[in-house]
């Protein structure tokens, strides 16, 4: 009885290795089957290629590889949103720390435009995989108005260069950075300079250096030299004259 159960589980398990063996051979033989292999033999003939093009061209693959590592290099440290925000929070919060006739009038300008923006829900954000852009938009994204909704009215994409305001590129949002260059000089303080004010050079590193070193040498104590050196100095150049008057006479 147990010899014939265990001859029928042979037998079926048997005959299931072999209906999954001719199903194999089916779906490589498939069209399926027949495509990928095609597939993949192009990929390892164009691999083998580039591999004899570069041994035969090293500098022009090398040039090829510089730039496909450069654009990885510009992907991988795409900003995102998320980057902007912290970097707008990030510069309003060093403008709040100043006076408001201590700000510059530029930083101050651009960073609460893109603060209003912002608080309106009008800002948006654009990845273009090794660059990003930072735009403004006429509604807010959940507004449910007619004109925000219809896509007959909205705004053309040639629009878009005009409406712009920044521009994410090597992990940096570049005209933010530059609108707060200088960010705590007031310019409208030199607006109304003299022209020979408004002409004079600045002094140069060296010499702010060389002021500050003499300024901090005048706080110093002076010291006295004592009065037997004194002494003996004199002596020694009035003995010094008289030589000299010795000679001459002879």
């Amino acid at each position: 009885m147990a010899a014939s159960w265990l001859l029928k589980r042979w037998c079926s398990t048997a005959a299931t290795v072999t209906t999954k063996g001719t199903r194999w051979q089916r779906l490589i033989n498939s069209r399926a089957g027949v495509w990928c292999r095609s597939l993949l033999r192009d990929y390892k003939e164009a691999c083998r290629e580039a591999v004899l093009g570069a041994r035969e061209r090293p500098l022009k693959a090398s040039v090829y590889l510089g730039l496909m590592g450069g654009m990885y290099a510009c992907y991988y440290t795409n900003p995102d949103d998320g980057s902007f925000e912290a970097s707008l929070l990030e510069t309003s919060n060093r403008l709040a720390l100043l006076s408001p006739w201590t700000r510059s009038g530029t930083s101050d300008g651009h960073v609460q435009t893109l603060v209003k923006l912002r608080n309106e829900g009008r800002l948006r954000y654009a990845s273009l995989g090794i660059a990003s852009l930072a735009y403004y938009t006429d509604y807010n994204s959940e507004s449910n108005l007619y004109e925000a909704r219809c896509s007959a009215i909205s705004v053309p994409w040639t629009e878009l260069p005009k409406r712009v305001l920044d521009v994410g590129f090597a992990g940096r949002w570049w005209v933010i950075d530059h609108k707060m260059k200088d960010f705590d000089i007031n310019e409208e303080e030199f607006k109304y300079l003299p022209p020979a004010l408004v002409v004079t050079v600045p002094p140069s590193a060296q010499i702010t250096e060389r002021n500050e070193k003499l300024h901090q040498e005048s706080w110093k104590a002076v010291v006295m030299e004592d009065e037997s050196y004194e002494l003996d100095s004199i002596q020694k150049d009035m003995d010094i004259s008289v030589k000299g008057k010795e000679s001459n006479t002879t």
